[in-house]
């Protein structure tokens, strides 16, 4: 069987070695070359495996070696007709035997004896071969060879035993194959006149390395599994998978990695791959039981019967064409259960997608109808999947009904298909209250996956035709589905009209309203003007009802955000003192979710996980962004840039305010604290034009790359310009952070006074919101500004508290800069900094810890981590004048490092290094 699933290669490209094989090209071409090898060299392989291409890359080394190798491919239809194989060969032996003629070469009757076949052959070679020539004869699927053929090759390899002739064929290896050929190979090895080659599949390591190279990114370890599953490390299946991934959408190449957004979403492949024109090709029965099988396997042992159904066929036929099947290494049948399953999970696919829409959901309903019957038992996903795919073509009310129950219970786990279940269901309900429960569910989970354009139409469609169908508090929620999904899908045009004018004609009453315009505004960044809007309308909030009781949640974390912290804090402290506390799991989750963002939004980490933990809800518990924030508070920055690219590739935080600026934060903190300077400002950038909310958070981080590039009064504008836009919108939230940043910028201008003025607003955010952060912030303006010792170990010991490696590390460094503290502390700080890979701050502090006397340890990690800098910063496409800026170092010495570092690393280039980088090849 063909086992290529790319296209060929085109002729530029023929010579390269399949990938991963360099290494087996190699050792097959050694073997071939060689006077002294084995006269038959077997290279196997399954099905995808690259038999054909790795035999393609042996004949162009070898003919870049001077040799001339003669090359057959075996077709299926071959191996009934007796000594095709050899009769070609002779033909093509005198073909190539100077001054030969294919009318000389010997014809073998297909009825004669083998030994005289033999001979025949024998005598061609030979007389080919009088100067001493080598020549390697290249056969192809050797597999499909008539039993004739296959034994004359098999005595030539003795006949010829040491001659000048080399037989290097590629074989499938089935359980079928006749034992008397295997024994006769293994009598061959034995003999040293035979060597087998196996080709084993791909290791992770291979597979990682192949996409990277691909696609010049990393993929992530979610899809390195995924790939091996379905794939079972077939090289070209790999890339089958990657492509047909891409059409469907599903690929996120963000920050050179590369993710798989829904893995339960099959990739969409042509119907024209090489295996299933095999396939194709083989007729009947054996091709629609195939495209059969691919949907009815998973029936187990009903499933010989319902393809039988299917196709029109007697059961028998069908187990012959199964069988077939089984030889031609596409399944696998299971001794112990009988059943049968595909070898390779991708091609199911790939096959699925061959069925045309009446014989796809024909197969559906066979599939279901059976299951409803008790005849055949199958998963629930499988069981949902046929109930999509048959529609009407069974019982719509039953359907319909399942694929709510399996929809719902599939919301937040398994975005792709409960919105797809719930979509079905929708189609197939005829009754208006049941239909009005499911868009509401449908616009719901559209909403947690990020399929805001679908929830946008399912929430629309309730307000406007079913809101008198459902409860007050699905109501509310699917408004703020709608909200929420205007502002994921970036219409700002539309998210302004509604606050300006739509809102009042709102479906609920006046405090669905209220509510779901206050939101709104906080999404569109009008923060002080959603507050006086909700200030304004407070007797609404004094509603005994559920839809008041999210209105005192939302007003707590907003109020929070604007200064107001006393509701917040009383509300930390006392989570069940909320109406809907007893509820149901669902609203307690929602509860301490909100609360929970809101600290990590002031820097507060430890009160957030202490809130979970006291009310029993793990840590771990928490949306992508919410992990993302805690994660980096907590030290764990790959995990936490790992998740963050994902979201961020996919706008998993988009909708939801201020998670998306919030990662944002976190990731260009990670990132220049790693060297990753231009990545890190793109971050911030991007975040300006996909949800511009609270955007004043990302001016320390940003400040920060413009001083690692000697932008220093670039710096302080930054941080100005973000303090205008809090004030602007009366947010407090992040003001802490930005005073201590002013104020270390004009300290560093030499402007004392306008430093002291932001100690004083550190001093008076501190007191307004008291969170843990703000208070150091303001410890370390006093020590660094007043000269406070006693102000900077008071920074230190609050910081050790907090136990965010970061800022303790941050803190350590900045009292040691000016002399308020031993410099002995920078040892802990280096150590903190190499735990989190911060490159580029240990890089900064080894400058600090050197003018303070201070040794730096493990003088060979610190050449490695030096040149990793280098080439780090090489591949954010830094000039050598950034560089100089950066390594606090001149234009000349950055020349010299260069140099030394391609000398040490075998790179000829800047952009060799960088490629390197990017597909993770550098190694120092």
């Amino acid at each position: 069987m063909i086992d290529n699933w790319r296209r060929a290669p085109d002729t530029a490209s023929s010579a390269q070695a399949p990938f991963g094989r360099d290494a087996v090209v190699a050792k097959v071409v050694d073997l071939a070359a060689s006077p002294d090898s084995a006269p038959l060299v077997l290279v196997t392989g399954p099905i995808g495996m690259g038999r054909s291409s790795l035999l393609t890359a042996v004949r162009d080394e070898l003919t870049a070696r001077g040799l001339t190798p003669l090359s057959l491919r075996v077709a299926r239809n071959e191996r009934d007709r007796p000594y095709s194989l050899v009769s070609r060969l002779s033909a093509e032996v005198a073909v190539l035997h100077r001054g030969g003629d294919v009318r000389r070469a010997a014809k073998i009757s297909a009825t004669a004896p083998l030994a005289e076949a033999g001979r025949q052959v024998a005598a061609e070679l030979r007389s080919a071969l009088t100067t001493g020539d080598k020549l390697t004869v290249l056969i192809d699927d050797a597999h499909w060879t008539d039993p004739g053929s296959r034994a004359v090759l098999l005595s030539l390899v003795r006949v010829l035993a040491g001659g000048p002739v080399t037989f290097v064929c590629t074989v499938r290896p089935s359980p079928a194959d006749p034992a008397g050929d295997r024994a006769a190979v293994e009598q061959l090895r034995a003999a040293s006149l035979a060597e087998v080659v196996p080709l084993r599949p791909l290791r992770e390591r291979e597979i990682s390395a192949l996409i990277a190279r691909r696609l010049q990114a990393r993929p992530t370890a979610a899809l390195l599994s995924y790939l091996q599953r379905e794939c079972r490390g077939r090289p070209a299946a790999v890339l089958a998978a990657l492509a047909g991934h891409q059409r469907t959408g599903g690929l996120y190449v963000f920050d050179r990695h590369v993710y798989l957004t829904s893995p339960d979403r099959p990739p969409e492949l042509p119907v024209d791959l090489p295996p299933i024109e095999y396939l194709r090709r083989l007729g009947a029965p054996v091709w629609p039981v195939a495209k059969a099988a691919a949907v009815l396997l998973p029936l187990g042992g009903a499933a010989v019967g319902l393809i039988a159904e299917a196709v029109n066929r007697n059961e028998e036929e069908v187990r012959g064409a199964l069988s077939e099947l089984c030889a031609e290494g596409v399944l696998r049948q299971e001794p112990e259960e009988g059943h049968w399953r595909f070898r390779l999970p991708l091609l199911t696919s790939a096959l699925t997608g061959c069925l045309g829409p009446y014989e796809r959901r024909r197969l559906a309903q066979l599939a279901v109808t059976a299951i409803w019957a008790g005849d055949a038992a199958a998963d629930d996903r499988y069981m949902a999947e046929q109930l999509v795919v048959a529609g009407r073509f069974v019982d719509s009310r039953r359907a319909a009904g399942e694929l709510l129950t399996r929809g719902t219970a599939a919301m937040l786990d398994d975005g792709y298909s409960a919105e797809r279940w719930l979509r079905a269901a929708v189609e197939l309900m005829t009754e208006p209250r049941q239909r009005a429960q499911a868009l509401v569910r449908h616009a719901a989970t559209c909403c947690v996956h990020l399929r805001f354009t679908e929830a946008i139409d399912s929430a629309w469609k309730v307000l406007s035709e079913y809101a008198h169908l459902i409860s007050s508090q699905s109501l509310f929620e699917t408004e703020m589905a709608y909200v929420v999904a205007l502002a994921g899908t970036l219409d700002t045009a539309a998210l302004t009209e509604f606050c300006d004018n739509d809102w009042r004609s709102l479906p609920g009453g006046e405090l669905h309203r209220v509510l779901t315009r206050h939101v709104a505004l906080c999404h569109l960044d009008r923060w002080r003007e959603a507050d006086e809007h909700l200030a304004s309308q407070q007797r609404v909030l004094q509603e005994d009802n559920d839809v008041a009781a999210w209105g005192l949640l939302i007003s707590e974390c907003v109020g929070a955000y604007l200064g107001r912290t006393g509701p917040f804090d009383r509300a930390v402290a006392d989570p069940p003192d909320w109406p809907l506390w007893t509820s149901g799991a669902r609203y307690r989750f929602e509860r301490l979710r909100q609360l929970t963002r809101t600290l990590l939004a002031f820097g507060e980490r430890d009160r957030a996980d202490r809130l979970l933990t006291a009310h029993e809800l793990p840590a771990g518990y928490r949306t992508v962004p919410d992990q993302v924030v805690a994660d980096s508070q907590s030290g764990r920055w790959d995990h936490a840039l790992d998740l963050a690219r994902l979201g961020l590739a996919t706008g998993l935080s988009v909708g939801y305010m201020p998670s998306h600026t919030l990662v944002t934060r976190e990731t260009s903190i990670i990132l220049g604290a790693r060297g990753r300077l231009t990545e890190a400002r793109s971050v911030i950038e991007r975040a300006r034009s996909v949800q511009p909310v609270m955007l004043h958070l990302l001016a320390g981080p940003e400040s920060l790359l413009d001083e690692a590039l000697g932008a220093a009064e670039r710096a302080r504008r930054v941080v100005a310009r973000g303090l205008e836009q809090a004030v602007e919108r009366g947010l407090v939230v992040g003001t802490d952070v930005l005073w201590l940043r002013m104020a270390e910028l004009e300290l560093a201008r030499g402007d004392l006074p306008a430093a002291q003025g932001c100690v004083d607003e550190t001093r008076r955010t501190a007191e307004l919101i008291g969170t843990g952060l703000a208070r150091v912030c303001h410890l370390l303006a006093t020590a660094t500004v007043h000269h406070d010792r006693a102000a900077a170990a008071a920074a230190v010991q609050l910081a050790r508290q907090r136990g965010q490696p970061l800022e303790l590390a941050d803190t350590m460094a900045v009292v040691v800069r000016h002399d308020m503290a031993d410099a002995r502390l920078l040892h802990e700080a280096y150590a903190l900094y190499g735990g989190l890979g911060a490159l580029l701050r240990r890089a900064q502090l080894r400058n600090l810890m050197r003018e303070r006397g201070v040794t730096v340890p493990h003088r060979g990690v610190v050449i490695a981590e030096n040149e990793r800098l280098l080439a780090t910063l090489v591949t954010e496409g830094l000039t050598n004048r950034e560089l100089a800026a950066v390594l606090g170092s001149s234009e000349k010495s950055v020349e010299g490092r260069l140099g030394r570092l391609f000398k040490r690393t075998g790179y000829r280039s800047r952009v060799e290094l960088a490629s390197a980088m990017l597909t993770d090849e550098y190694r120092p």
